[in-house]
C-alpha cells in the first residue's frame, strides 16, 4: 500500500466523529490535493470520473506531499492545521459542467478527470452542520486577524499600570496633613493617576490627604 493510501486511512478515522454527527456509516471519503491552475481562479481539486460517476456525495480532506531533497514522496500531511473536511455534492451533469482531461495510466489504458473548483465544495463542520465554502473561507480569515490582533491588544493592555500593586502600596513618604486648610478642591488638570486609583478603587492612596480623607468617608457611609 502506497503512502497516500495508508494516511487516506488515518485521516478517515480522525473524520469518524463528524460521520457519526452526520448518521454515515460508510461515507465516501478520499484525501486530494488543492492545486492552481493557470486560467482558472482560486484553488482546483481533480476527481476521476470512477468518483464522479459513482452517484455518492464525496468527503474530502486536502492534503499536501513531504519530499525528499530527491523529489521522493515521504510523507503526506493535512493541508490545514484545523483539519477541515469537505463535501462535494453528486451532480449527475459532470461531465457537462467540468473540465475533462484524458489521461493514460502506466498500462497504456485511457482514463478520465475532471477539474473542479474548491470554492463549490461544501465545508463539513466537527459537528456535521454544513456551510459554504465561501462562509468557510470568511470565518477562518477572521480567526487569523483575531490571533494578530491578541498580542497587540495584550501589549496595549500592558500600558496601564496595575492599580492594585501600584497604588495599593502604602506610601510611607505622604504626611498626614489633614488640617482644614488642605481640604481644599483642586483643578481637573491636577488629578493624578494615583487620584484616579484612590477614586476608582475607593482607597486613601492618593498624595493628597484631603482626597484620601473624601474616600475615607464615602467608604463608611456606602
Amino acid at each position: 500500500m502506497n503512502i497516500r493510501k495508508e494516511k487516506e486511512r488515518e485521516f478517515y478515522v480522525d473524520h469518524m466523529p463528524t460521520f457519526r454527527a452526520l448518521q454515515l456509516n460508510d461515507p465516501f471519503f478520499v484525501i486530494k490535493t488543492a492545486f492552481f491552475q493557470k486560467g482558472k481562479y482560486g484553488r482546483q481539486v481533480q476527481f476521476f470520473e470512477s468518483e464522479l460517476s459513482k452517484g455518492d456525495d464525496i468527503f474530502i480532506e486536502f492534503y499536501e506531499n513531504v519530499k525528499n531533497p530527491d523529489g521522493t514522496d515521504v510523507d503526506v500531511v493535512p493541508m490545514y492545521e484545523d483539519r477541515p473536511l469537505f463535501k462535494y455534492k453528486y451532480n449527475k451533469y459532470f461531465s457537462e459542467e467540468y473540465e475533462q482531461k484524458e489521461n493514460v495510466n502506466p498500462k497504456g489504458e485511457t482514463y478520465h478527470t475532471y477539474t473542479v473548483p474548491v470554492s463549490e465544495l461544501i465545508a463539513v463542520l466537527k459537528d456535521g452542520t454544513e456551510i459554504t465554502y465561501s462562509l468557510y473561507e470568511k470565518r477562518k480569515a477572521e480567526m487569523a486577524k483575531a490571533k494578530e490582533d491578541l498580542p497587540r491588544l495584550q501589549k496595549s493592555l500592558a500600558v496601564f499600570p496595575d492599580f492594585e500593586e501600584e497604588y495599593l502600596t502604602p506610601n510611607l513618604s505622604i504626611e498626614a496633613d489633614f488640617s482644614p486648610q488642605k481640604f481644599e478642591d483642586a483643578p481637573l488638570s491636577e488629578i493624578t493617576v494615583r487620584d484616579l486609583a484612590a477614586i476608582m478603587l475607593m482607597k486613601p492612596v492618593s498624595n493628597k490627604s484631603w482626597l484620601n480623607e473624601i474616600v475615607k468617608q464615602s467608604k463608611s457611609e456606602l
